[in-house]
């Protein structure tokens, strides 16, 4: 009887054990920072992540993941045409 508790001693502890070195990490979703063309980041060889944002000119480091900012911009996104001048556009019909 003293064996098979032993037994069972052991195999609870091997249990705790495996379940507390063998727990995976959260995946974290990725910031909102990193779509932004503001956005500048660094990735770690440990999978730590370093963002700046290089809104205004100045370079500020951000120490939390971003979920809103009101000076979002997106860097995959096509940019808005600028007219430049005071040139009105041309129509394409002809007036006779």
């Amino acid at each position: 009887m003293p064996l098979l508790v032993l037994i069972v001693f052991f195999n609870a502890v091997r249990t705790f054990v495996h379940t507390f070195t063998n727990k995976t990490k959260e995946v974290k979703s990725e910031p909102l920072c990193s779509e932004c063309s503001y956005a500048h980041m660094q990735y770690g060889a440990n999978a730590e992540r370093v963002i700046s944002c290089t809104y205004g000119g100045g370079v500020r480091r951000i120490k939390l993941d971003v979920l809103y900012c009101t000076d979002y911009l997106e860097r995959n996104g096509c940019a808005n045409p600028v007219r430049i001048g005071f040139m009105p556009l041309q129509t394409s019909s002809k007036e006779s």
